[in-house]
């Protein structure tokens, strides 16, 4: 009695694995566990899949650049830790975006590889930066920037219309959120605050 009760009770969640697996694969993580109000701003919503593609491949590029500059200029080693980190989920992000693009229903245009100009001033002034001041100025400007692309992934992630890449932009808000969260805890108000 107690084996056919076992083989029961695991032929039933057997039954029950193929399609959770299978919900997952399909279902973008499109909530994740931030609101507008965690972030500072809501999701953008009514973009189409150029406008989406540029604003988010701008946000990835500025990362990388502003990251690669703090693995040079950083004093503090918790913060090249978190730049390394976001260079390379930048990379990720981007190849991925860039892979969607194009499928057998459709093409859409690759983004300019040049950063727009508000990107540019941001990574010129931290270029100029002190040392003394890099770090803190590099933490601001990269939570600034997560919390566009946060606002942006977030938005296409509900109402984008192409459904390639609104897998990406569901896929990518948790990866955004936790970038926020562990950005936000090497400011100084936060490590002031342990």
């Amino acid at each position: 009695m107690k084996l056919i009760m076992i083989s029961l009770l695991l032929g039933t969640a057997m039954l029950a694995v193929p399609a959770v697996t299978s919900a997952q694969s399909t279902t973008p993580a499109t909530t994740g566990s931030y609101s507008s109000v965690n972030v500072g701003v809501g999701p953008v919503h009514g973009l189409d899949a150029p406008a989406f593609s540029a604003a988010a491949s701008d946000a990835n590029q500025f990362q990388i650049a502003a990251s690669r500059l703090s693995l040079a200029r950083s004093q503090r080693s918790d913060v090249k830790a978190y730049a390394q980190r976001i260079i390379s989920e930048s990379q990720t992000s981007q190849q991925t975006l860039l892979a969607s693009l194009n499928n057998d229903q459709r093409k859409i245009a690759k983004p300019t590889t040049r950063l727009s100009a508000e990107r540019a001033s941001m990574l010129k002034m931290l270029r100029s930066t002190p040392r003394s001041s890099f770090d803190n100025l590099y933490l601001t400007q990269s939570a600034q920037v997560q919390q566009g692309n946060w606002a942006t992934y977030k938005g296409y992630a509900e109402d984008g219309a192409d459904q390639s890449l609104k897998q990406v932009a569901g896929n990518g808000v948790p990866i955004i959120e936790q970038q926020l969260q562990q950005g936000g805890a090497l400011l100084p108000s936060a490590l002031s605050g342990n």
